[in-house]
């Protein structure tokens, strides 16, 4: 008789498990020191960063003069724009953020802890790390075009069908097609904007 190894998110798929039940059982079977996770964290240009906000990496820690290339948005300007935790002056230098959420209010108390996250306009899904930043990301899996895509502590979740996806939106399995869309968040304490 072959003996095979799976995984527990195989195991559980090949028991029956599927959406959220597969979502409670994964979470369930989880030990306190799995909630953190201390992982290599890269940038867009292959360098490791101590967070996912780039901007944190000890070698960022004064401005320089951008080097050649485009910017996200398709164009240049003189001033970069904030991301991270940042004054109010530099929070309104985002002029067409696709959220701006009032941290203050009880709507937004789930991001108040470790893992805690909300889902806004049922588009964007926000979490907060456990280093107390702020992520974002699309919550359309790419697996198949649901809005099922949840923040769970260190990673994206789709609970439909269990694809996984880092924090910088790369697949973490094999059950999405491409890599999810994240999004740059920036605030000052009490507001959180959320842009592409």
């Amino acid at each position: 008789m072959k003996q095979e190894k799976y995984n527990r998110y195989e195991f559980f798929k090949k028991m029956g498990f599927q959406g959220g039940a597969l979502m409670a059982v994964l979470a369930s079977c989880t030990q306190q020191e799995d909630s953190v996770l201390e992982s290599l964290i890269v940038n867009k240009n292959g360098e490791t960063v101590a967070a996912v906000d780039s901007t944190k990496n000890s070698a960022a820690s004064t401005p320089s003069a951008p080097s050649g290339g485009t910017t996200a948005g398709g164009s240049t300007s003189s001033s970069t724009l904030p991301l991270g935790k940042v004054s109010t002056a530099e929070l309104a230098n985002v002029k067409s953020p696709l959220v701006k959420l009032d941290l203050t209010i009880s709507s937004s108390s789930a991001l108040a802890s470790t893992g805690g996250y909300i889902t806004v306009n049922n588009a964007i899904v926000i979490g907060r790390t456990a280093s107390g930043d702020y992520v974002a990301a699309s919550n359309l899996c790419t697996h198949e075009p649901k809005r099922r895509v949840i923040f769970n502590k260190t990673e994206y979740f789709c609970t439909d069908h269990g694809a996984r996806f880092s924090l910088t939106g790369a697949n973490l399995n094999t059950v999405a097609r491409s890599p999810l869309t994240v999004y740059k968040t920036a605030n000052d304490g009490k507001t959180l904007i959320v842009y592409a």
